[in-house]
């Protein structure tokens, strides 16, 4: 019984010479599988001292049954050897004449020589060899019977439980195994801009944490848990988009998704993060030619931001922006082959299924498109998972020092004079 349903699992391919460095593949190919043929003479010519050699890799998890070659020799001669090598360990070697092996020469027709049978599991590779020692052996093709690699069971679907402060948020699952969850942006509090998923439940710390983005597919390894990061706002907050265009270092920023351009470009993309002014790889020198040309580099390297016309990508090169200006908003964009082309920051990816910062087809127009500038604006720099406890902020004035407090969880921050000061309480 149970040879029988081996027999009805079993495949079989057959890899057919077409020149003396290709092969055919028929029957039943295994998913991934890649043949390198290669004989020293010519097709499936095997001469004294010649080698046919036949290498499939990509057929990790088949077991092997069975391998035959089919052979013709000359008139009256043809001999050589035939070897078998899995995952670089010999299986079989044999040696002799088309006559010793199927009882007759023949250069008419192609008989089937075994030239191993048995059962072995493949990991890597198959390595067929003929090898030459008497003119002349011919072969046509290669036939291996062997049983399927077993269906990989599908990878599991994990679950993303979202807490914003003390309440749930949402509970995203996976559609399929490895794909992942899309990230939500929420809405700003008062007080404190979204800027971020984290890992940890981080209470209140003046170190920015570790943060997965809105927009961005982040991919579990078991049933986790992701939890809304906010910056405190009040004076680090979301600064005005400048109106005037005069040449300086500033953050090219969505509003929208309160996410900036960053770093320089790689492999024909760049990236964005969350709006931090006090990150310097998010300052840009942006120099403008006129009003509707500028020239963009990164402050902390010097490298350009630039494109590239033959591939339509972000590129370290000096190239022209296009500006679109209207108000507050700022697009910086190119015109390749009469289409325009938008330096956007969230690209979505297909394949990926995430963004990336880059070129854009797209018409210049309304957006939450704008340029911020890189002043600090206080020594206030606090993050929290808990945004609900500063609903209730509480405000003091002290008269005699015109000093104002503010409190929040463990923190206070005292203004005076202009100047800021956070204080762990």
């Amino acid at each position: 019984m149970n040879g029988m349903f081996a027999m009805i699992l079993s495949a079989v391919m057959t890899w057919t010479v077409q020149s003396k460095s290709s092969v055919q593949g028929s029957g039943e190919l295994p998913a991934g599988v890649t043949a390198e043929y290669d004989c020293t003479y010519q097709k499936g010519t095997v001469r004294a001292g010649d080698v046919a050699t036949l290498v499939l890799t990509g057929i990790a998890g088949i077991e092997v049954q069975q391998i035959d070659y089919y052979l013709r020799s000359n008139t009256s001669s043809g001999a050589g050897t035939i070897t078998v090598t899995a995952d670089g360990t010999l299986l079989a070697t044999k040696s002799g004449s088309l006559r010793d092996w199927c009882g007759t020469y023949d250069a008419d027709n192609y008989h089937a020589v075994m030239a191993w049978q048995g059962s072995r599991l493949i990991s890597e590779s198959l390595v067929l060899q003929l090898g030459g020692s008497t003119n002349s052996l011919y072969i046509e093709r290669f036939v291996i019977t062997y049983l399927p690699a077993p269906p990989e069971p599908p990878a599991p679907t994990y679950t993303v439980t979202l807490t914003d402060g003390n309440q749930l948020y949402a509970t995203l699952t996976e559609s399929s195994g490895g794909a992942g969850v899309l990230l939500p942006a929420l809405p700003n509090r008062t007080h404190w801009r979204f800027v971020g998923w984290s890992e940890r439940d981080l209470g209140t710390i003046d170190e920015q944490p570790s943060l997965h983005y809105a927009g961005n597919r982040f991919y579990p390894t078991g049933n986790d848990s992701l939890w809304a990061v906010y910056q405190y706002a009040e004076m680090q907050g979301e600064k005005p988009f400048v109106e005037e265009l005069i040449s300086g270092v500033y953050m090219y920023v969505n509003r929208d998704l309160h996410v900036a351009l960053r770093g320089v470009p790689a492999n024909g993309r760049m990236t964005s993060a969350a709006v931090d002014t006090y990150d310097d790889n998010q300052h840009y020198q942006i120099t403008f030619v006129g009003t509707d040309t500028a020239y963009i580099s990164h402050v902390p390297t010097g490298t350009p931001i630039g494109y590239s016309v033959a591939s339509r990508t972000m590129a370290d090169q000096a190239s022209p922006w296009r500006v679109y200006h209207s108000g507050d908003q700022t697009i910086f964009y190119t015109v390749i082959g009469g289409k325009n082309y938008v330096l956007w920051l969230n690209v979505y990816d297909t394949q990926t299924q995430n963004n990336y910062a880059g070129l854009l087809q797209a018409n210049p127009g309304v957006s939450p498109m704008g340029l911020q500038d890189t002043m600090m604006p206080t020594e206030l720099y606090a993050f929290t998972t808990h945004p609900e406890w500063a609903l209730g902020i509480d405000e003091t004035q002290e008269a005699a020092s015109a000093e104002r407090i503010i409190r929040f969880g463990n923190y206070e921050i005292h203004i005076q004079n202009g100047h800021k000061k956070l204080y762990l309480r």
